[in-house]
């Protein structure tokens, strides 16, 4: 492994091992930014302990206020009837965020935690506990039930966070192989780079990305083309800031000035695109910079740290230097130079954030 490498592995990998070894915790938090999968897993692993014939029996659903100390302790302590373990599910629970939940004390957290933690009289071997939430990490200090469930040996948290390179290829390419059409390699790249996925500035998540696939797979024939996804998925703000960038660096005012106004069209706050614009730009002069020096893709994406401090994934590290790789290294430091100087004119209030993104194009 690179030695720049992450090498903890994704929570998914984490599961799915988990699950052929047969070694599911009593207790399970499925969290983080990647909503698919957290609903995914829920949905897999009470389908997995619970027989079809009894599951309205043996699966306890827990929403809301409904989610009560006495409730879960009570769904917990109930015997199954014919299925392999008792589970007990609580969809999107707060305090697993160091959130309040109503008529759920700071002290009934408090004996959760210790009910979790016990190994002899906590949760019953045949039971499988499963809390669901989303991002974990937002807050500074930990919550106390991520803390506890960290700490018991029965327990386990499995933190769904953005993939990386080759997890979104096995994601995208399972996909693909379960529709039955043919498609070359390059398909898989080229999904990638049009849909947007793994820029925090646009919400683009799994869930969208699944409802592309299908698209893409329904408009194809027997063979999955790139016309096929073109057509299927949108025009996303960072691809078309892209080619803003390249175009004004090439001084195609006009074609740059049209591409600005196609993201006003499509309602893109233009905070966003100077947001992004910054953005990449940055991403464009470090990976360009690193290369030129020797790095490989794989060395700079372990080098670069996201919000979650996971590597960059490698299909964000590709982009922006395919876009990089046709304007100077002195052109993108002066890009990036007048691009922070309208982003602190515009926070400052000296321009009008549209009129200010046109003032760029054209004085650069």
């Amino acid at each position: 492994m690179n030695k720049y490498q992450n090498d903890k592995p994704h929570a998914f990998r984490k599961i799915e091992g988990d699950i052929k070894k047969d070694q599911m915790a009593r207790a399970v938090l499925l969290c983080g930014t990647e909503r698919f999968l957290v609903d995914f897993y829920a949905a897999r692993l009470g389908k997995l302990y619970t027989e079809e014939a009894t599951r309205m029996l043996d699966l306890t659903t827990l929403e809301g206020e409904s989610a009560s100390l006495g409730a879960i302790v009570e769904g917990c302590e109930t015997l199954s009837m014919l299925s392999r373990r008792k589970v007990v599910l609580v969809p999107d629970f707060p305090p697993a965020q160091g959130k309040r939940l109503k008529g759920f004390s700071d002290k009934d957290v408090e004996s959760l935690c210790e009910y979790i933690k016990d190994e002899r009289s906590g949760i019953p071997a045949d039971t499988l506990l499963i809390l669901t939430a989303g991002d974990i990490n937002g807050s500074k200090k930990v919550p106390p039930l991520v803390k506890a469930m960290k700490e018991s040996k029965v327990a386990e948290v499995y933190d769904f966070q953005t993939l990386d390179d080759s997890e979104l290829r096995g994601f995208i390419d399972k996909r693909l192989r379960a529709s039955g059409k043919q498609y070359r390699p390059s398909i898989v790249s080229l999904i990638i780079s049009e849909c947007g996925y793994g820029n925090k500035y646009i919400d683009y998540t799994l869930y969208n990305l699944e409802n592309d696939l299908k698209k893409i797979v329904a408009h194809a024939a027997e063979e999955i083309v790139p016309e096929d996804v073109k057509k299927a998925i949108s025009p996303n703000p960072e691809n078309n800031t892209f080619k803003l960038i390249d175009n004004i660096a090439a001084n195609r005012k006009g074609a740059a000035l049209e591409l600005l106004h196609n993201l006003f069209d499509a309602k893109t706050e233009p905070f966003l695109i100077q947001a992004m614009i910054v953005k990449q730009l940055e991403e464009m002069l470090i990976t360009k910079e690193m290369t030129e020096n020797g790095y490989s893709v794989r060395d700079i994406s372990g080098l670069l740290k996201d919000v979650h401090h996971r590597p960059v994934p490698d299909f964000r590290i590709r982009k922006a230097l395919g876009f990089a790789k046709n304007i100077s290294y002195d052109t993108l430091k002066h890009m990036l130079t007048g691009a922070y100087e309208i982003d602190r004119n515009v926070k400052k209030g000296v321009f009008d954030p549209k009129l200010a993104l046109e003032y760029y194009i054209s004085n650069n």
